[in-house]
């Protein structure tokens, strides 16, 4: 299926050195604190999959759209240490398993009250994002950047209860424009570990323009779009405000695989006993979802081709007990999603496999997708609503109409640009 293999860089594996988990428990504490919590788990925000009801609810409330970046994500966390004399910045990375990696060169981003004085320096910040691979034109290697979508806590203070337009004010006031006049103001100014970029946001009516133009421009791998309330709080875990949109091929499930057992053979060495033969393909490819804590259950079975079996032999890695990402076929089997050169997509960031309550959710869109013509259709009674969601009803124009109407000003200032309606 070839809508299920990448034409861009996958996503980065992540950088940095991992934090011992003795020392990552300081860090979590910290964490925790700025965000007024009483747990230490992971606390990023988790989409709900866009169902048909979805198209009624941008209709209701006013979202932001952006392209679902086909990336790592994480949470972005600046802090500081004392070195015996001054305070230094120190960056880390927060993997979805909650992991923390410290990555070097850290980011110093200039104090916003003092941009101009290189000693003063942004902590106390809590960015969410994703890490991406970009492919930028007559360059070989990909670009490693940090896409922002979302801010907890900025200098210390605690911004999830701030709706998102709030939310990405501060981020942009704050943290880009300092970061961006730092670079300006600096010769060669040296982008590692990676560069901080905003993930540019749309109004959820923009869709003909996301699918024609912003899409097709992208310098990274993309599989839908992301739809954010723009009037509620960051929320920990599952945000049924965020809305995550994929065209059906896209729509794909994180099983745990679990391989069935290998034929036994003479390994004909003299010595008594039968051994596993590696070499055979094993008796089952299981795919287990989640029900619980530690509680994984079959659910289908990986179909796996002979050659596809020769491709995962090559890898030499551990296959059994790892998440992989897949895909339901249109025969019905399940295939996992390969990357560019047919190896699995394996969702080594995640801790666990989907819970059965996503699984279902996907089944669903699977079931009844929600697809880009749909979108595009209800394109116009989105915009008339969020035109009279906003105050501003007596400014709506049909696109249709916007367009003659731009179309027909294009077309005299070509003409009084070409001097034929000079007096």
């Amino acid at each position: 299926m070839p809508a299920t293999v990448s034409s861009h860089a996958p996503p980065p594996p992540m950088p940095g050195t991992l934090i011992p988990n003795h020392e990552a428990h300081e860090l979590r504490g910290i964490v925790a604190d700025f965000l007024e919590r009483d747990n230490t788990r992971f606390p990023g925000a988790q989409p709900v999959s866009f169902a048909r009801e979805h198209i009624t609810e941008l209709q209701r409330q006013e979202y932001f759209m952006c392209e679902k970046t086909d990336g790592l994500r994480c949470l972005l966390f600046l802090w500081w240490i004392d070195n015996g004399t001054t305070l230094e910045p120190l960056t880390f990375l927060i993997d979805r398993k909650n992991n923390y990696y410290r990555v070097e060169p850290a980011l110093r981003i200039p104090y916003y009250e003092n941009m101009n004085n290189p000693e003063q320096f942004l902590f106390g910040t809590i960015l969410d994002g994703e890490l991406v691979h970009d492919q930028y034109p007559n360059e070989a290697t990909p670009r490693l950047n940090f896409y922002v979508f979302d801010c907890l806590v900025v200098n210390s203070q605690n911004v999830t209860g701030k709706t998102l337009d709030k939310r990405l004010g501060r981020f942009q006031e704050w943290v880009l424009k300092p970061y961006h006049n730092k670079l300006r103001s600096t010769p060669n100014p040296d982008l590692r570990p990676f560069a901080l970029k905003e993930k540019k946001t749309y109004p959820a009516y923009s869709i003909r323009q996301m699918f024609d133009n912003v899409l097709p421009s992208l310098k990274h791998g993309n599989d839908g779009l992301i739809f954010t309330c723009k009037s509620t709080r960051y929320e920990f875990g599952t945000d049924r405000h965020i809305l995550k949109w994929k065209p059906p091929h896209e729509n794909t499930i994180d099983f745990k695989l679990r391989l069935g057992d290998f034929p036994l053979i003479d390994p004909d060495d003299g010595e008594e006993g039968l051994i596993p033969d590696y070499d055979v393909m094993p008796t089952s490819f299981q795919l287990l979802v989640q029900h619980n804590k530690d509680n994984y259950q079959y659910f289908a079975d990986l179909a796996i081709t002979p050659s596809e079996w020769e491709l995962l032999k090559g890898l030499q890695q551990r296959l059994d007990g790892r998440i992989i990402e897949c895909y339901r076929h249109p025969s019905g089997h399940w295939k996992y999603k390969a990357e560019a050169d047919g190896t699995p997509r394996w969702r080594d960031d995640k801790k666990d496999a989907n819970h059965i309550s996503t699984v279902n959710s996907v089944l669903e869109s699977i079931e009844a997708p929600v697809t880009e013509d749909m979108l595009l259709q209800k394109e116009e009674e989105i915009k008339k609503a969020v035109y009279f969601m906003q105050g501003r009803g007596d400014k709506y124009v049909p696109t249709s109409q916007q367009q003659q109407q731009d179309g027909e000003r294009d077309t005299k200032k070509r003409k009084f640009s070409n001097g034929d309606g000079a007096h």
